[in-house]
Formats: C-alpha cells, sequence, structure tokens
C-alpha cells in the first residue's frame, strides 16, 4: 500500500520541477533588470533635470522646476561663456588637469617601481611616508602652500595649481601602483638588463606598458578630484586668468539673487569634456577600474 501511494506521487512532481526553472530564471532575470533600471535612473535622473534646468529663466526655474522649460532660454550658454568667462577657465582646467595627471602619474609609478624591488631597507618607511599623504586634509597645509608659492613667485600663473596637484596625487598613485610593480616578472627585467637595456629603457619599454592598467586607475582617479578641484583654486588661483571651471561658476552665486540657468549651463559645459572622454575611452576606462579585482 506504501509502495502504490509513493509510485503514483512521482510523476506528479516532475511537471513542477521542470516548470520552476523557467520561472526563477525569468524572476532573477526581471530583478536584475529592475535594479539596473533603478541604478540608471539615479544617475541619469540628475542629469536629466540639469540639462533642462540650464535652458530655463530664473522664474521659470523657481515656479517649475522639475517640469520642461516653456521657452527655451539657448543664450544662458552665450552668457555662461561670457560672463562666467568660461572661454579662459575651460583651458585653464583642462591644462591644469592633463599636466598634472601625466606628470603625477609618470613620477607614481617611477616611486612604485623603486619602492616595490625592496633592495633599499628604506623601501617600507618611503611607501608609508608617501601613502600617509592621503590622510592628510588639504586645508591644514593650505596656508604653508600658500606662503611657500606666494616665495617661489608662482602667484598668477597656472603652476600654483599644477605643483600642488602633482604632489596631492602621489599618495593614491604609490598606494595603487606599488603593488602592481611588485608583482611584475623579475625574470623579464632580468632579461632586459641581460640584453643590454639600460634602467631608463627597462622601465619605459617594459614596465610602463605592463602596468598600463593601474596607470589608467590612477589616471581617471586623480583626474576625476583634479577637474571638480574647488577649495584650492579659490584660496590660491584668485586671479581671473588663472581660474578654473569650479571657480568661475561661483561667479554666478550672489548674495541677493543667483542666476541658476547660467549655473546650470556652466555645469553642463564642464561637463561634457568628461562625457566625451568617457565615449572615446570607454573600454580603457573599464579595463582599468577592474585591474584592481584582478590583481
Amino acid at each position: 500500500m506504501t509502495y502504490t501511494a509513493t509510485a503514483t506521487s512521482r510523476p506528479a512532481a516532475a511537471p513542477l520541477t521542470h516548470s520552476a526553472g523557467p520561472l526563477k530564471r525569468f524572476l532573477g532575470k526581471a530583478m536584475r533588470t529592475s535594479v539596473l533600471l533603478i541604478a540608471c535612473a539615479w544617475v541619469l535622473g540628475p542629469l536629466f533635470f540639469m540639462v533642462i534646468a540650464s535652458f530655463k529663466t530664473v522664474p521659470e526655474f523657481f515656479m517649475n522646476p522639475f517640469g520642461m522649460p516653456k521657452s527655451w532660454a539657448f543664450d544662458n550658454y552665450a552668457r555662461a561663456w561670457t560672463d562666467a568667462h568660461i572661454s579662459i577657465t575651460l583651458p585653464n582646467t583642462i591644462i591644469v588637469t592633463s599636466v598634472s595627471v601625466i606628470c603625477s602619474t609618470v613620477l607614481a609609478t617611477m616611486i612604485a617601481y623603486g619602492i616595490s624591488r625592496k633592495e633599499k631597507k628604506f623601501a617600507l618607511p618611503l611607501y608609508s611616508l608617501f601613502v600617509s599623504g592621503l590622510l592628510i586634509p588639504v586645508h591644514a597645509i593650505i596656508l604653508p602652500l600658500f606662503i611657500l608659492l606666494k616665495a617661489l613667485g608662482f602667484f598668477g600663473t597656472l603652476l600654483a595649481l599644477i605643483f600642488p596637484y602633482i604632489a596631492m596625487g602621489l599618495p593614491l598613485g604609490v598606494l595603487v601602483l606599488t603593488p602592481i610593480a611588485a608583482a611584475l616578472p623579475r625574470d623579464l627585467i632580468h632579461a632586459a638588463r641581460m640584453d643590454g637595456a639600460t634602467e631608463w629603457q627597462i622601465f619605459w619599454r617594459v614596465v610602463m606598458p605592463l602596468m598600463k592598467p593601474g596607470l589608467v586607475s590612477v589616471a581617471i582617479l586623480n583626474g576625476v578630484w583634479m577637474w571638480n578641484e574647488f577649495f584650492i583654486p579659490l584660496i590660491i588661483a584668485f586671479k581671473p586668468e588663472a581660474q578654473t571651471m569650479p571657480v568661475g561658476i561661483v561667479s554666478f552665486i550672489g548674495a541677493y539673487s543667483t542666476e541658476w540657468g547660467l549655473v546650470f549651463a556652466s555645469v553642463v559645459i564642464s561637463t561634457l569634456p568628461v562625457v566625451v572622454a568617457y565615449l572615446l575611452m570607454t573600454r580603457q576606462f573599464q579595463s582599468g577600474l577592474t585591474a584592481g579585482a584582478v590583481k
């Protein structure tokens, strides 16, 4: 009797198990799609409202901040370009960020490669010294930096921003690149040395190409904060001809009134170079950001 009941129950359970598989996969796919759509809306939503706000006048911005503009104020971009001196601050930002990122990344690679060899007894203290720079807030060094740059005569020039940015980009570069440099195969470097390559040739032709994913990661992380840095240019680059975009945009914010349409138009213009750079270098960005995970 028991055997008969068990035998009759098995054929009924088989179709239920077979039909649960596709349903489970469908629910999992729908959940992943929903999470991705929410994440996309979370990121793209503020960008959308920023763009439509850049075409509004001040009264329309306060009357309908999240709606579409009734009349598109295209002249906000023309006024932002002239009144905020974007024709000056945008090239300044591009020059300062590009030079600082390149110099900081190359210097950090040299330091990381030298420390990773660990052939000197001061390698670990030097590594700790460089990485400890991440713990120092910029507000704590702004006064000595101000006095030093004034003594060197860099005020009113872009060098007053480039040199601090290079120095402040080194801690992160050394932190990220030293483990990558330590993982490089020493036999490959010894083979290049036996073939007659100089130390500079080994570094430039062997070490740098092998560390390319790490270099891209450091360039991205340092480039983003250098592009958006506000406090240092506000204190040091006080002359209009040496200001960067974050400081120039603040000129629209007043004590009694603020031209929000011009502010958002300036923000859109400052965002475009970063978006274009990301679209042109999407593959390099992704490989650079995932390099640390692979290690």
